[in-house]
């Protein structure tokens, strides 16, 4: 019997520990995305900006990356944004030699 009352609270603890292992939907990251976008961007200052995919590092790093870049014709500033998850702030530095293939536009 007493292999059975462990059994039930042990089969509770596994299911609600691996409902916090899922991962996040797709409608999560793809707010992630559009939160990390915007404060590039507005971190940047640039006005018709091309803003790159993001970069992911390990979460122990906490932050993600995206270079911003300006669509003006004969322009050649970027910036290098890293976007810290936790405090969800954006901080830019110049990174004019830089280049990397724009988001992709989405479906219509």
């Amino acid at each position: 019997m007493r292999t059975t009352t462990l059994i039930g609270p042990l089969a509770l603890l596994l299911s609600v520990a691996s409902g916090a292992a899922h991962a996040s939907s797709d409608d999560a990251w793809a707010a992630f995305d559009q939160d990390v976008t915007r404060a590039c961007i507005a971190a940047s200052g640039i006005q018709q900006a091309r803003p790159s995919t993001i970069v992911g590092f390990d979460d122990r790093v906490g932050v993600v990356a995206m270079l911003v870049e300006d669509r003006t014709r004969g322009s050649s500033t970027a910036k290098l944004c890293l976007y810290d998850k936790k405090s969800k702030q954006a901080y830019v530095d110049q990174a004019d030699a830089w280049s990397a293939p724009p988001q992709p536009r989405p479906a219509k």
